[in-house]
């Protein structure tokens, strides 16, 4: 039953592309929004959010090149399953 409901691990690796993007592109929201909130109202507070923020956005840059490192090495080891979804 457990093996029935288990995610393939290609869903799976496509489920955490989709987060680690979505929490990317998140963080640049949040940094944009916290720029901008400075910008307008000269709040420090503003700024050291972004600086936060930011460190986050490169922990998430970080598991994007994880993942395409992964894919890399797979794509390496496996050449006859790249032949065939190329064609």
């Amino acid at each position: 039953m457990l093996a029935m409901n288990a995610q393939t691990p290609r869903r799976t690796d496509a489920v955490k592309l989709r987060q680690t993007i979505s929490q990317l592109l998140d963080q640049v929201y949040v940094i944009e929004d916290s720029m901008e909130t400075f910008h307008r109202k000269g709040d420090r507070g503003e700024l050291d959010r972004a600086a936060d923020s930011f460190g986050e956005m490169l922990g998430h840059v970080d598991r994007l090149g994880d993942i395409i490192s992964e894919a890399r090495a797979t794509c390496r080891t496996a050449p006859t399953l790249v032949a065939k979804t190329a064609v």
